[in-house]
């Protein structure tokens, strides 16, 4: 994620956030399926994706608030546990594999 933080940060000084943040945050979203309050997590992360335009309607910018890298942790840090976040993708697969068995 934090990897993917630096790369949304960059995207979104490219482009205008109104229109690509909603695209950076879809990516990311099915990351933590399964997991416990993957929900919360991905309601957060659309909270996140609708910040720039919800900012927009009320006049104001993203100037002042926090990276898109920062929020994109801050949420999964908030909603999912470290054992989660420090699991790699096989170490996922190995997981399931188990219960299966």
């Amino acid at each position: 994620l934090k990897e993917y933080g630096r790369h949304a940060d960059a995207e979104e000084a490219l482009w205008d956030p109104i229109k690509i943040r909603r695209f950076i945050v879809k990516a990311i979203q099915p990351l933590f399926a399964g997991e416990a309050n993957a929900k919360k997590y991905r309601i957060a992360l659309d909270e996140i994706a609708g910040r720039p335009k919800k900012l927009a309607a009320q006049g104001l910018t993203l100037e002042g608030q926090l990276p898109l890298s920062e929020l994109i942790l801050g949420a999964a840090m908030e909603h999912l546990s470290e054992e989660a976040l420090g699991r790699t993708a096989g170490d996922s697969y190995l997981m399931e594999q188990d219960k299966k068995r």
